[in-house]
């Protein structure tokens, strides 16, 4: 068993990036819009002014790695002992174009972005003392999203982390130690468990991060619009599903306050879960971890 000791992480406050580059680019103006209503939206981004210079891998490998804010309403990391650590890793693999032959989004996601703030939001699983060393809970989070986007079964997650080909490289990024790997159950009783609002808070802080950095705008107006036209632009997670099976569809939206805060919904948030046909099994919406037919 591979031990950790990852320390605690305090609170830091909200997030601000003021010389982020991004805050230049602008959409165009609504008269520009409708002119260029039926070029693909590719094709459209080219027309915003300093748009390819701005995203030039020489111009953004010197802002890495994007941070993420963590929502205020969360208890702070205290330090722990786990068996696996998560930290963000350089890209030192990419040093030309050629280097991203065989890279997805997800890899390219986990080059830019620190997800250690996802620590604290996380950890809310596995806040009891009792027991073995927990994993890194950024470690199986970032490991349910890699399951999700590839759309795997978690049988597949783990053929995936053993592979003498992709897997070194999978363990690294997601902190896992090659030798320490968690069970098919581990991750699937740990996603069982794991309550829908704490994934709302990554979505949130994901949203957050993305907003203070300019990538994301704060306020619905276009370019050249009085302020009073607009309203501000507030994360705040919808639905969301927590289940036993990792192709569940998650969901979050942005949404419009005028006074800037999170609009309360109309109804509570509805746990309903979508699922994709899955090879191996009919019933992954409804199989308990002990399921016979799960394992």
């Amino acid at each position: 068993m591979s031990i950790f000791v990852i320390p605690a992480m305090d609170l830091p406050d909200p997030l601000s990036v003021p010389d982020s580059p991004f805050h230049r680019l602008t959409t165009l103006p609504r008269s520009r819009l409708v002119e260029t209503r039926d070029v693909l939206a590719a094709d459209r981004r080219l027309l915003t002014k300093h748009f390819t210079t701005t995203f030039e891998w020489t111009a953004i490998r010197p802002l890495l790695p994007l941070r993420l804010d963590t929502p205020p309403d969360v208890r702070p990391w205290r330090r722990r002992l786990c068996r696996s650590h998560y930290a963000w890793l350089p890209p030192d693999d990419i040093r030309s174009i050629d280097d991203w032959e065989g890279l997805d989004d997800f890899d390219l996601v986990l080059r830019l972005f620190d997800f250690s703030p996802w620590r604290p939001i996380l950890g809310q699983r596995f806040s009891s003392n009792m027991g073995p060393p927990p994993f890194d809970p950024v470690s199986m989070g970032l490991a349910w999203l890699l399951v999700r986007w590839r759309d795997w079964g978690w049988c597949d997650l783990l053929t995936e982390l053993h592979s003498r080909e992709r897997g070194l490289g999978y363990c690294q990024r997601l902190g896992f130690s090659p030798d320490d790997l968690p069970a098919e159950s581990t991750f699937r009783i740990a996603l069982t468990n794991t309550e829908g609002a704490w994934l709302r808070q990554c979505a949130d802080s994901l949203m957050l991060g993305l907003m203070a950095y300019g990538l994301v705008p704060t306020q619905a107006t276009f370019p050249g619009d009085p302020p009073e036209k607009g309203a501000p632009i507030v994360a705040h997670g919808v639905r969301i599903t927590s289940t036993t099976s990792p192709r569940a569809s998650t969901s979050w939206t942005i949404g419009c306050s005028p006074t800037g805060q999170s609009p309360a919904p109309s109804s509570p948030p509805t746990a309903t879960t979508t699922c994709k046909p899955s090879p191996v099994s009919k019933t992954c919406s409804t199989a308990s971890p002990t399921s016979p037919s799960e394992r």
